[in-house]
């Protein structure tokens, strides 16, 4: 599979946007133990499976179909269950809805275009 810039424009987003909730996580002092790893477990494995994508795509490998496969499905999943668990959320306020909804929004788009993206 060819890094293509739909792929592409969406690794670069996911790590971006996973690698800047790391950092927000991190400096967090309201949260500790289980709150924090399941937090850093799932930012991680974005990163992960992006950088995955990336360097297996680069290298021309029919695994990083399944790979980027994966971390569309990934992608669409959590943001339909998390995202819209935001939305419908009462102890959020409407910034922090209207940053996540375009979260949301964007990382969808880009995994779709990507996935429709990958043989060319």
């Amino acid at each position: 599979m060819r890094i293509r810039i739909p792929i592409l424009g969406f690794l670069v987003w996911t790590v971006f946007v996973w690698v800047g909730r790391i950092r927000n996580i991190v400096s967090d002092d309201d949260l500790s133990g289980g709150a924090m790893a399941w937090r850093l477990g799932a930012a991680v494995l974005f990163v992960m499976l992006a950088l995955a994508v990336f360097v297996v795509g680069r290298q021309g490998e029919r695994i990083s179909v399944a790979l980027l496969g994966v971390l569309v499905v990934w992608t669409i999943g959590w943001w339909s269950i998390r995202g819209v668990g935001i939305l419908l959320d009462g102890n959020h306020e409407i910034g922090f809805k209207v940053v996540h909804t375009v979260l949301m929004i964007v990382s969808i788009g880009l995994a779709m275009w990507a996935w429709a993206r990958r043989d060319g």
